[in-house]
């Protein structure tokens, strides 16, 4: 009989190489020496000769939610043996974290999937449609506007405000976490003389306001730059991180993802010369249903709607949830005696939550199912379309 628990440190080497027989790469170094916390966080389904058949990684995070903190559970490094297929053992790993999980106080869970289809089975309903545009150096505009001052940042090195231009960037977008020391230092590692990794700060007015990190490939003559993240906090800031890039004559396409708030077709002489290539990616799911409801803005007018909700993991998310609103605040009460006026699992009311679908279309995608017309307006206020950011792979 297999069992789950945490793994130990000398679990680690088995789940290593299982990692590197899932995602095919080769790893002969040994394993850190992890500590008692960071060990919980791994997770594994063990046969009675300890043998490790599927893992996963359960990982604390905090993100931003409608301008609040809120916790985030991370899922990553999802593996199964291939010679232990077909022995349920990620679904037994997300039937018994995802509601003791609930219980710790997550009210997201977030994850990047090798299949949307697989992740659903469990609640999660993809989050954001990502963006991928490239760019020609010569297309950008001439009178972007340029920084002050170009800093170039280091790793080990201090980040001459990056930290700080990030969390004033994030602010008021839904899903981005607050970023840890070893999450900074991962995304800083490399530089220019022994990756082509680049990373610079801009500043406008004695003050940070951009910065971008980026690896250069280069292919002969052609020189190509994939901006890994960037951030700003004014529009200047924006044009500065272009206005520099402009300048850099060895440069001849960049690659950048279109995120929340940054159109790059306006930063070009010619929008025809942005190429895109869109693609699903995060996925989300709601972890505590009443939490989530609770912390969605209150819409300008009052109303109410219920909502029943079916969650085939966390039993606390199944009945009726009512949603006040007076027109300043709302208030969430379960109450399964309360005649529904919406029915959806838990896919459909996290994708509705986050906001990356209206109510609308997510009826017509058959994510939602009306019971009554009546309160329809005013959940079409309450789930709004919202500003995401899920720029984590974990």
């Amino acid at each position: 009989m297999s069992i789950i628990r945490a793994m130990t440190n000398e679990d680690l080497l088995a789940y290593k190489h299982l990692c590197s027989i899932c995602y095919t790469y080769t790893d002969t170094s040994a394993p850190e020496v992890l500590s008692e916390e960071a060990l919980r966080q791994r997770m594994g389904v063990f046969g009675e000769d300890g043998m490790l058949h599927s893992a996963m990684m359960q990982i604390p995070y905090t993100a931003r939610f409608e301008g609040a903190d809120v916790k985030l559970l991370g899922i990553g490094g999802v593996v199964t043996d291939p010679t232990s297929r077909g022995q349920r053992g990620i679904r037994r790993l997300f039937e018994e974290g995802l509601p003791r999980l609930c219980q710790e106080g997550y009210v997201f869970s977030a994850l990047y999937p090798f299949s949307h289809c697989f992740y659903r089975k469990f609640g999660y309903e993809w989050a954001e449609f990502w963006r991928n545009a490239e760019i020609s150096r010569q297309s950008l505009r001439s009178d972007l506007c340029g920084a002050d001052e170009i800093v170039r940042v280091l790793p080990g090195e201090d980040d001459q405000g990056m930290n700080a231009v990030y969390e004033q960037y994030i602010a008021d977008k839904d899903l981005a976490l607050h970023r840890s020391e070893w999450m900074w230092n991962d995304l800083r590692r490399g530089t220019p003389w022994d990756s082509l990794k680049h990373a610079y700060v801009l500043r406008i007015a004695d003050k940070p306001a951009a910065y971008w990190i980026g690896r250069m490939d280069k292919q002969g003559y052609s020189c190509t730059l994939t901006i890994q993240d960037m951030a700003w906090t004014c529009q200047q800031g924006l044009e500065a991180i272009f206005a520099m890039l402009r300048g850099m004559n060895e440069l001849e396409t960049i690659r950048v993802k279109a995120q929340s708030g940054f159109e790059p077709r306006n930063l070009t002489r010619e929008p025809y010369d942005v190429e895109e290539k869109g693609s699903c990616t995060g996925m989300v799911r709601v972890m505590n249903v009443e939490r989530a409801l609770a912390m969605l803005p209150a819409p300008p007018l009052p109303g109410t709607v219920t909502i029943a909700v079916r969650d085939e993991q966390i039993a606390q998310n199944c009945g009726s949830f009512t949603v006040r609103c007076d027109g300043y605040a709302i208030t969430v009460e379960k109450d399964d005696r309360a005649e529904p006026d919406l029915r959806c699992g838990i896919n459909g009311l996290s994708a509705l939550v986050v906001g990356r679908e209206r109510l609308g279309d997510a009826i017509n995608a058959g994510m939602a199912e009306v019971k009554r017309n009546k309160n329809l307006r005013f959940a079409e206020l309450l789930f709004a379309q919202r500003r995401l950011h899920m720029n984590e792979n974990f």
